[in-house]
C-alpha cells in the first residue's frame, strides 16, 4: 500500500518529467521543423557522403542529428525587394533608391519594387552556388541597381514623365535582370518602376524651364491662331464674294433663260396657230371641193336617172307604166264590162285595150309588172284602187 502510494506520487511524476525532458532534447538536438513558408536544405558535415543532400524539404519534422547533420532554412515565398526613397514598412527587404543618371546628364532617383522567388527544387543548388546565409539577397540588390543605371540611364528628361516609356523601360529591366539571376537559381515575376525624380532644386528650375518653354509655344501658337483667323476672315470674304457673284450670275442665266424659253414658247404657239389656220383652210377647201364634186355627182346621177327614165317612157315601158297607172286609177265597182267581148283573164288583151303597145305581135312585160297588174285584176269588188298598197 506505501509502495502505490509512493508510485503514485513520486515515481509517475519523475516519469513524466523524463519524458518531457527526452522529448525536448531530442528536438533540440535529433529534429528540426521546416515551417509552411520555408524550404530546408541539409548538409552532411561527418560520415562517408557527406555534403549537401541534393533536394529541398519541404515543411515539416526532419531528422537533424548535432554534429552529424546542418541545416540551411530559406524563404520559399515570393519576397519583395524595395528601393523607395519612403520606404512603405510593409515587411518588404527596404533599400536606399537607385541613382541614376540619364542620357541627358540629368541625376535622377528610382523607386523601385522587384518580386522575385528562389526557384521550386533548386533550393540545394543556390546553398551550394552561394554558401551559407541570405547572400542571394545581396546580389539580388546589386544586379537590380546595376541594371537600373543601364536600362533607365539610356532615358532622357521628357521621358521621364511618359508612362508609356517607364513601362516599356520596366519590360526590358525585367528581362534583364531574368536573364541575370535565372543562372543564380531565382525566379523574377515582376519589376515595377514606381518613380523617377529629379533633384527638388533641379526639379524647380526644370520646370521653370518648360514653363517658359510652354509660354513661348503658347503665345506663337495664340500668334499662329490671329494669323489663321484673319486667313480665315479673308477666305470668308471671297467665298462670300464668290457666292454672291455665283447667285447673281444664276440670277441674270436664269432671267435670260425664262426670256429665251417665252420667245421659243410664243414662236412655237404662233407657228401652231398658223399650222392650225393652214390646216383648217386646207381641210375646209378639201371639204368644199368634196362637197362639189358630190352634189356634181348626184346631179350627173339624177340626169343619167331622168334621161333613163325618159327613155324608157319613150319606148314600151312608158306604154306600161301608163297602162298601169290607168288600171290604178279603173273604178271597177262603176264599170260595166262585158265579158263577151273581154277576156280579163288574158293579160296581153288587157293591157293592149290599155294601151300597151304589141311588138312583133308580144306583149313585153316582165314578171314584176305582171304580177302588180295581176294585183289589181285579183282586188275584191267594192275596195277602193285609187290608192295603191
Amino acid at each position: 500500500m506505501h509502495l502505490g502510494k509512493l508510485t503514485t506520487k513520486y515515481i509517475i511524476p519523475i516519469g513524466i518529467f523524463f519524458l518531457v525532458t527526452l522529448f525536448i532534447v531530442g528536438v533540440k538536438f535529433f529534429v528540426i521543423k521546416v515551417g509552411v513558408d520555408q524550404v530546408g536544405v541539409r548538409t552532411r558535415i561527418w560520415g562517408v557522403t557527406r555534403g549537401i543532400v541534393h533536394k529541398d524539404y519541404g515543411p515539416g519534422w526532419h531528422r537533424a542529428v548535432s554534429g552529424i547533420d546542418q541545416w540551411d532554412l530559406y524563404d520559399s515565398t515570393v519576397q519583395t525587394l524595395e528601393l523607395a526613397k519612403e520606404p512603405s514598412h510593409l515587411g518588404h527587404d527596404e533599400r536606399k533608391e537607385a541613382a541614376i543618371r540619364t542620357a541627358d546628364d540629368y541625376d535622377v532617383s528610382a523607386d523601385l519594387i522587384v518580386k522575385y522567388q528562389i526557384k521550386k527544387g533548386e533550393a540545394w543548388k543556390l546553398r551550394q552556388d552561394l554558401g551559407v546565409g541570405e547572400r542571394y539577397k545581396i546580389i539580388e540588390e546589386n544586379e537590380t541597381r546595376d541594371i537600373a543605371r543601364s536600362v533607365l540611364g539610356r532615358m532622357v528628361e521628357r521621358d521621364l514623365y511618359n508612362p508609356e516609356e517607364k513601362r516599356k523601360r520596366a519590360e526590358e529591366f525585367k528581362t534583364q535582370l531574368k536573364e541575370r539571376l535565372t543562372p543564380r537559381f531565382v525566379d523574377i515575376i515582376d519589376v515595377l518602376v514606381l518613380e523617377l525624380r529629379f533633384d527638388p532644386q533641379l526639379e524647380r528650375k526644370i520646370k521653370n524651364i518648360k514653363l517658359a518653354e510652354l509660354d513661348n509655344v503658347l503665345n506663337k501658337s495664340k500668334a499662329l491662331a490671329a494669323e489663321q483667323r484673319g486667313i480665315t476672315q479673308t477666305i470668308d470674304a471671297d467665298t462670300e464674294a464668290i457666292a454672291q457673284k455665283i447667285t447673281g450670275d444664276k440670277e441674270r442665266s436664269l432671267t435670260v433663260l425664262d426670256a429665251e424659253t417665252s420667245k421659243i414658247i410664243t414662236e412655237l404657239l404662233a407657228e401652231a396657230d398658223k399650222y392650225l389656220v393652214q390646216k383648217k383652210a386646207e381641210g375646209d377647201s378639201y371639204k368644199q371641193q368634196r362637197k362639189a364634186e358630190g352634189t356634181l355627182l348626184i346631179k350627173l346621177s339624177q340626169a343619167e336617172g331622168e334621161g333613163l327614165r325618159r327613155e324608157a317612157l319613150a319606148g314600151m315601158g312608158g306604154d306600161i307604166i301608163v297602162a298601169m297607172e290607168a288600171a290604178r286609177n279603173i273604178n271597177l265597182a262603176d264599170l260595166s264590162i262585158s265579158s263577151l267581148d273581154l277576156n280579163l283573164l288574158d293579160i296581153d288583151d288587157m293591157a293592149t285595150r290599155l294601151g300597151v303597145s304589141d311588138t312583133k305581135g308580144k306583149l313585153r312585160v316582165d314578171s314584176k309588172t305582171f304580177k302588180q297588174i295581176q294585183e289589181i285584176l285579183n282586188q275584191p269588188k267594192g275596195t277602193d284602187t285609187t290608192k295603191p298598197k
